[in-house]
């Protein structure tokens, strides 16, 4: 029996449909692919190169180049593959230098175009490398977990493989990583590779010795109102929480009884000596006063307003016995020197916007455990001790890992205003991090525009994806400890807050000290230490005087003379005297074919930039200047002398005239 006509029509029909939507299917597939939006760019591209084309070569190779997609793939970058180059075509072609976008080459960089293959596109300018529309690849799409960094912010990248704080040709990642140091994020936030990390910020014990109850109120209050360069932050606390800290702090034990030490107690000092103190002693070369010096250490302006007399006198005779890390040296003033340099500051450095000294305080208990609550709370602990104790844990988040976090996790809170991306988000929260929402405590710390971009562009580098371990750049762990009695007086003196031995050390002077022995005589560092002199005129910062006896300053020298040294350079470089023939040929290479005196002054004629070479033969060992001469840069790798070139008669002779210059070189002497 057959099956109904009308059933197998309608099987025809829904076959027929079927195998129509089937092609229509099939159909539409190189369609959407003949109009992807890489087509259109590198047709066009196509066209740009036929345009810059100077030969038929050049025109022949644009005319033969397809159209498809193109892509670059990492296996030994996390397995990434970048689609970018299906659009930014030209990022490797000269020609495309004044192109336009996306045709433009890339800038070149200390990676770029030599490491595209290592590190493609999306490693440092992050978006969605496998995409080809332009919304997915850069993260036009609302919440988009990936989106393409700002340009501003392109060096956030660089901190995911350099994990240093200074990072080689990128200023704003490396500006932002100091300013988290200095500011002390690391106290309240956890970020891997910083669990070291110690607070300069001063012990707050004794404070009832050192200031007055007013000036700690007006302090906590408003810190930049009294000193506006301070990194301290405001935390926004009310007139009663600051009165509860206030009575807290107030009621700390000192670390230093200044009622059994008697060298607190001296008669009224001579300021007019205290001035010439002062200025001998050369506290500018770290402290800042209204403005001038160096500001690595506190701004003295009103220190007169802010400490009592007692405390000063005892804290110039020994900082390290108040602050046992403290960076500031120990000077050896006598009681008389000590009464009149305290004296001299009270009466000179005054803040007239300071109120007014007010009695100690004698506070409730329940106020004081108030006001350690509140301390807590809002994080002091982060960045103060208290007796040596750190009194609570960090309050804030981990920031590990933030530079990854999906903007749909992030509280934008009453932040409406904000585009919902994780760059504006953090920028918001640098610079007024309170605007979120109530009850937060992230203290405000007064950025300028340009420091809240630093400070984004380093927590943008804070990546959670690890980059291979062959492809990162550790940070620098010197661990130098400079040994016995040398490593007494390095300590006592504080030479590691300005100077480096060894890469361990500040870095306030230009001259490391690591083979400072092959520099200089020991008879002339011995000297310098007693007096130092003049060196660079130019550089503000100067050698402190600490009025060191005698024996150590000549076993310094000699440590100097025979420890830190180059075993490569010589001592002297001449078997007897250079000869005088040595000498005139020098002169006048010197002055004639290298034109030295432009930067270095002689017999008080010359140039600034560089150090004053009087009597350089007195300081200088020749082996040390001839090795200089033969390449500056091989000694000291920031050196801005020049390196000339100078085959081994050049350099010999010119050290025979730099070694002979006279320490009071004749007026007008040598330049003709």
């Amino acid at each position: 029996m057959s099956a109904p006509r009308g059933s197998t029509d309608r099987l025809w029909l829904w076959f027929a449909v079927s195998s129509v939507i089937f092609l229509v299917v099939l159909a539409v597939s190189p369609v959407k692919d003949f109009f992807r939006e890489y087509r259109h760019y590198q047709i066009e591209y196509r066209q740009q190169l036929l345009h810059a084309a100077t030969s038929l070569k050049e025109v022949k190779q644009a005319r033969s180049r397809g159209v498809e997609e193109e892509q670059i793939w990492l296996p030994k970058f996390n397995n990434h593959v970048d689609r970018c180059v299906s659009c930014h075509l030209g990022t490797t072609e000269p020609r495309m230098a004044n192109a336009p976008e996306p045709f433009r080459q890339h800038p070149l960089t200390p990676h770029t175009p030599a490491d595209f293959d290592r590190f493609g596109c999306v490693a440092c300018h992050q978006g969605q490398g496998r995409a080809t529309t332009v919304a997915e690849a850069h993260g036009h799409v609302k919440d988009w977990n990936s989106p393409i960094l700002p340009l501003r912010y392109t060096e956030a990248a660089c901190g995911r493989c350099h994990l240093g704080d200074t990072v080689p040709e990128a200023s704003l990642l490396s500006e932002g990583r100091a300013l988290m140091e200095r500011v002390g994020c690391y106290g309240c936030h956890a970020i891997a590779g910083h669990e070291n990390w110690k607070s300069e910020a001063p012990d707050l014990a004794g404070l009832s010795q050192k200031t007055n109850p007013a000036w700690l109120k007006a302090w906590i209050k408003s810190p930049r109102s009294l000193r506006p360069a301070t990194w301290m932050p405001e935390f926004m606390l009310s007139s009663a929480d600051i009165d509860s800290v206030v009575a807290f702090l107030w009621s700390r034990p000192p670390l230093v009884d200044l009622d059994a030490d008697s060298s607190a107690v001296a008669p009224p000092g001579d300021t007019d000596h205290g001035k010439f103190l002062f200025s001998v002693s050369r506290c500018i070369s770290c402290h800042t006063v209204e403005g001038r010096g160096n500001g690595s250490a506190p701004e003295l302006s009103g220190v007169g307003s802010k400490v009592t007399r007692r405390w000063l006198i005892a804290f110039l005779a020994d900082p390290q016995r108040f602050y046992p890390d403290t960076k500031m040296p120990r000077f050896h003033f006598s009681r008389r020197d000590l009464a009149d340099l305290a004296d001299y500051m009270l009466d000179e450095f005054t803040d007239s916007s300071a109120p007014e000294a007010t009695p100690g305080l004698h506070s409730a208990d329940r106020v004081v455990k108030a006001g350690e609550t509140i301390f807590r709370r809002v994080g002091c602990n982060g960045c103060h001790t208290v007796g040596g104790k750190k009194l609570g844990v960090a309050i804030g988040p981990e920031l590990t890992g933030i530079a990854d976090k999906p903007v749909g996790r992030l509280d934008f809170g009453k932040r409406t205003d904000l585009p919902r991306a994780l760059p504006d988000w953090l920028a918001a929260k640098v610079s007024d991090p309170r605007s979120f929402r109530e009850g937060l405590h992230m203290p405000r710390f007064g950025f300028t525009e340009h420091q809240v971009e630093a400070v984004t562009t380093a927590l943008l580098s804070l990546g959670q994806e690890p980059v291979p371990a062959n492809l990162q750049v550790p940070a620098p762990t010197a661990t130098y400890a400079p040994p016995g009695h040398f490593g007494e007086l390095v300590r006592e003196y504080r030479c590691l807050s300005c100077h480096r031995i060894n890469g361990v050390g500040g870095n306030i002077s230009t001259a490391p000290l690591t083979a400072e022995g092959s520099k200089v005589h020991p008879a002339w560092l011995a000297g310098y230490l007693k007096l130092p002199t003049t060196v660079r005129p130019i550089v503000e910062e100067r050698m402190l005087q600490f009025q060191m006896p005698e024996e150590q300053r000549t076993f310094i020298a000699n440590f100097v003379d025979n420890v830190l040294r180059n075993d490569s350079i010589p001592d002297d470089i001449f078997p007897t005297h250079p000869s005088a023939e040595q000498v005139e040929r020098g002169r006048k290479l010197f002055y004639e074919r290298y034109g030295c005196q432009a930067c270095h002054m002689v017999g008080g004629k010359g140039g600034y930039y560089g150090p004053m070479l009087d009597g350089a033969g007195a300081r200088l060992k020749t082996g040390w200047i001839y090795t200089w001469l033969k390449g500056p840069q091989h000694l000291k790798a920031d050196a801005q002398d020049p390196d000339y070139g100078l085959d081994d008669t050049d350099a010999r002779d010119l050290t025979a005239y730099v070694a002979s210059i006279p320490a009071q070189a004749p007026a007008g002497g040598g330049g003709k």
